[in-house]
């Protein structure tokens, strides 16, 4: 990272993250490896006096993913996206049993009883109702001093990736993929509802990336905020959403990977992971 931008950070982590100068971490060249990442989540948490890791009122389990620098996007169209803040993601994707607390009977018809499981990540949700998700969770009486919104893409992608630049994080190869991510091993024809075991899986059953974060590149795709508009144009555009599913292939379960969709569109591999932004040194 050049040195002006990594002053840039270090002075913009201290204005938000009311800490001393001194006192912020050195923020890791990108890309940097696991351990490297473990250690600068741990050292930002203790500088900003910030947990690691919190539950919510829904028991919905949070992990800090501090500020940096890195390189967004595929090979051939990468740029440089700095982000000055930290926020809290949520460790899984949304589950069906936390968004029933929001929507309750929320379910997908005609699937197989277990996949309407309290542990399996919520489905058939559209980018409207995922936002109207977290307006409620923030409007929650015990969630006060929290905000929570989708991703951006950004926020998405530095999370995702835990420091890394290779398509996944654990590499680029996807000869050991089923090892990290529930996805369309074969790539046979998709069933028609889930059943006979293929659909959404229970959440955090398999290795997290370096902040800890479960399921980024596989079960459900993840809505991101970004919803892109120009007044002067006119011009519009949907929001995406990112990581892959059950229903894809191994090459659509990347870091980079991404598919459109209009705010109203739902389907059975579509959930959300919602972030909590932090906005001073309290715990949020």
């Amino acid at each position: 990272m050049p040195l002006a931008l990594r002053c840039v950070g270090v002075v913009l982590f201290a204005l938000v993250a009311g800490v001393a100068l001194a006192d912020a971490p050195a923020v890791p060249r990108f890309p940097f490896a696991e351990d490297a990442a473990k250690k600068y989540q741990a050292d930002y948490a203790v500088a900003a006096g910030l947990p690691v890791h919190v539950t919510n009122s829904l028991g919905m389990k949070l992990v800090l993913i501090p500020p940096g620098a890195f390189e967004m996007g595929p090979n051939g169209s990468k740029y440089r996206v700095t982000l000055a803040r930290p926020f809290y993601a949520g460790v899984t994707e949304v589950t069906l049993g936390e968004y029933r607390r929001f929507r309750p009977g929320h379910r997908m018809d005609g699937a197989d009883p277990e996949f309407n499981a309290a542990d399996r990540p919520a489905a058939l949700v559209s980018w409207t109702d995922a936002r109207a998700f977290c307006d409620w969770l923030t409007e929650q009486e015990k969630e006060t001093g929290r905000v929570y919104a989708l991703p951006t893409e950004a926020q998405w992608e530095w999370a995702a990736r835990a420091g890394t630049a290779t398509t996944r994080y654990f590499g680029d190869a996807d000869k050991e993929q089923a090892k990290y991510s529930w996805f369309n091993v074969t790539y046979t024809p998709n069933p028609k509802v889930e059943s006979n075991g293929r659909g959404r899986q229970p959440v955090g059953k398999l290795p997290p990336n370096a902040w800890g974060l479960h399921d980024t590149l596989e079960n459900v795709w993840e809505w991101c905020a970004d919803r892109r508009s120009d007044p002067a144009t006119g011009e519009t555009r949907d929001p995406v959403m990112r990581g892959g599913s059950w229903r894809s292939g191994a090459f659509h379960c990347t870091a980079v990977a991404h598919d459109p969709g209009s705010p109203g569109t739902k389907g059975d591999s579509i959930g959300f992971r919602v972030v909590s932004t932090v906005t001073s040194s309290r715990a949020p």
